[in-house]
């Protein structure tokens, strides 16, 4: 019996229910692969955050606790049994010891109070209780070591005529080096530390409670150690942005509310962010990207290597030196000088001062590699708003010579020797760390942060010692942490 022809139905059947080929299979598997590399990423990130949180929290936490047990022993107890050993690790705290002397912070030394070293009124120190450890720690996860210290300061509150010699108070500092760090976390070890005054002791000719004399009195309170990583996110940002890419110079000689501006506009300074600057999951971390963060001054022949800001001198002789802090007659001045700015201070707090130790981490180099000799100026400033919610800085002052009572401070490599160790850092980033000495005025009173005032930062070249037509700075990133720390008398309160 005839029929229509019809194709073979084994054949229809292949035809439906062929599957995928190889290469979509592998295709398929690379996407799967990719989607799971990026979930990781951000666990990852999520996880190193809560970490550096409960790292932080554990040691403001535990040093406290040291201070407050340490600060409960006789005044005549307040000393080591004995000298530490000098470490050349940079990440122990034993590296600021050097044989009886304890680096402050900044270069500063000061006698460590130990058993046997001399008294200044006769005899020797006895009976000191304040183990210098290190002593092992462990909180849930976080591991670590504590060390102490005990040094002779000098009470600068009191003149010499009543505080004579330099045995005035005993700086307490306790320190926790981390046994492990999270990416892009704190610091390897902290500290804060407090000056005890000896209960006993009493002026000479003291002039008793009603014929004048300082009544601030802050010996016995504890200094906690701020740290403010320089970000490249305009002060407008209550958090720090991720970088995107090369860009214009931020014009940061205005206030806050102006926001990002480039060229003549005046905009927000930048920001000073208590966290420090964290991995780009996009990234392996050995090859972080670095960003150029003034693509309009730019060095003549290979311009594209520049990175960071990089800082042009002023051409007006006018601006030599450091006495004014945004240089005059001068056409792009956003190019000359640079301003940071901290969060402001939240609302309900009282009492925050901030005391005079303060020292600046700064990743600079000079352009092209080249041998150059530089001095850069650089500015504090306490930033409050007027009642038209215009900006108004009250510029701190420092108390270091030969600048002593001046309202700016200076670094400076000179190259005039002839010998690379004189001149300004070249050939990659390197760190300087400058301390700086500050107070509200010239006598040294603490600086008061008051709610919704900022700590300001500003940086620019002094073109009388600097060869060089710009100098390059890098902050904001993992491996290049420009930072400003300061002492409070108080836990930073953001």
């Amino acid at each position: 019996m005839g029929g229509i022809p019809t194709e073979p139905r084994s054949d229809r059947r292949l035809e439906h229910e062929r599957g995928m080929t190889l290469i979509e299979v592998v295709v398929a598997m690379l996407l799967l692969v990719i989607g799971g590399l990026a979930v990781v990423a951000v666990v990852n990130a999520g996880t190193r955050n809560s970490f550096r949180t409960e790292q932080r929290q554990v040691v403001v936490n535990r040093m406290e606790q040291e201070l407050e047990l340490i600060k409960q022993l006789p005044f005549d107890q307040l000393a080591l049994p004995s000298v530490p050993v000098h470490a050349d690790d940079p990440t122990d705290p034993n590296a600021r010891v050097s044989g009886t002397q304890f680096d402050l912070g900044g270069g500063t030394m000061a006698p460590l109070v130990y058993n046997g070293s001399s008294l200044a009124g006769g005899g020797s120190v006895a009976g000191g209780q304040v183990a210098t450890g290190p002593v092992p720690f462990s909180t849930g996860d976080v591991k670590g070591q504590l060390h102490r210290y005990v040094a002779w300061v000098n009470d600068l509150t009191c003149s010499e005529a009543l505080c004579p010699g330099a045995q005035d108070l005993k700086r307490v500092v306790v320190a926790v080096r981390l046994d492990a760090t999270a990416v892009g976390g704190d610091a390897v070890y902290q500290e804060i530390h407090t000056d005890v005054a000896d209960p006993e002791a009493e002026p000479v000719n003291n002039p008793g409670p009603n014929e004048g004399g300082d009544d601030d009195d802050n010996a016995g309170d504890a200094d906690y150690e701020w740290t403010f990583w320089m970000t490249d996110t305009p002060c407008s940002n209550s958090e720090r942005q991720p970088l995107t890419g090369d860009h214009l110079t931020h014009n940061s000689l205005g206030a806050c509310a102006n926001g990002l501006q480039t060229g003549t506009p005046p905009g927000a300074p930048d920001l000073m962010f208590p966290e420090a600057p964290v991995l780009n999951s996009n990234f392996p971390p050995a090859s972080q990207p670095i960003y150029d963060y003034a693509t309009d001054v730019e060095p003549q022949g290979n311009g594209s290597a520049d990175k960071g800001l990089q800082l042009r001198k002023p051409s007006n002789a006018s601006n030599n030196g450091c006495a004014t802090q945004v240089p005059t007659e001068e056409s792009d001045p956003e190019q000359e000088v640079h301003r940071w700015l901290t969060p402001k201070i939240p609302a309900g707090i009282s009492g925050l001062l901030l005391r005079e130790n303060a020292t600046l981490h700064l990743w600079t180099q000079t352009l092209n590699n080249a041998k150059e000799s530089g001095r850069i100026c650089i500015y504090l400033f306490r930033r409050q708003l007027n009642a038209r919610g215009e900006p108004v800085d009250t510029p701190l002052v420092n108390l270091s010579p030969p600048l002593a009572g001046l309202t700016h401070f200076a670094y400076e490599r000179d190259c005039s020797p002839n010998t690379d160790a004189e001149c300004w850092p070249r050939g990659n980033f390197q760190k300087l760390e400058i301390p700086l000495r500050f107070a509200l005025d010239a006598q040294g009173a603490a600086v008061p942060m008051l709610p919704d005032t900022r700590l300001g930062l500003a940086i620019r070249v002094d073109p009388a010692a600097t060869s060089a037509t710009a100098l390059q700075f890098l902050y904001d990133h993992p491996s290049f942490d420009s930072r400003l720390t300061v002492s409070a008398n108080q836990v930073l309160p953001f």
